[in-house]
């Protein structure tokens, strides 16, 4: 698993991380998990869910992953609709976007990592909401 450091990512830091980790394996799937932080440090996931849609705002410069169904996006289709953005695009911040007590909470990744028996692309938020 990846280490978790808070700087920003965008869109281009997902693409590479996902060559780098997996290969752009089509038999992945994208999946985004929630992580909370105990007070000596250590994370724990508190749910995880398939990437069920994603939406690109290029006026707030934002890609938005929605969770919603227990299976991901495929990775080959995840990867085809981002390697057809423009360079500009290619810098945008990457958002999971999800509902928490009926609002809709926009939180910054934290980090990436796979699950190779699993054959999931994590995407790891953290639940400091």
């Amino acid at each position: 698993m990846a280490s978790y450091n808070f700087i920003m990512k965008v869109i281009i830091d997902v693409i590479e991380d996902i060559r780098a980790a997996i290969n752009n394996d089509e038999a992945f799937t994208l999946e985004a998990m929630s992580l909370e932080e105990k007070e000596n440090g250590e994370y724990f996931p508190l749910w995880q869910s398939g990437i069920s849609h994603i939406k690109l705002d290029e006026e707030k410069r934002k890609l938005f992953l929605f969770p919603g169904k227990a299976e991901g996006i495929g990775i080959g289709e995840f990867v085809n609709s981002l390697n057809a953005l423009s360079n500009e695009a290619m810098m945008f911040e990457v958002l999971v976007s999800y509902l928490k007590e009926d609002k809709r909470v926009d939180t910054s990744l934290i980090g990436f990592g796979e699950s190779l028996e699993d054959k999931k692309y994590l995407l790891f938020i953290s639940d400091q909401t």
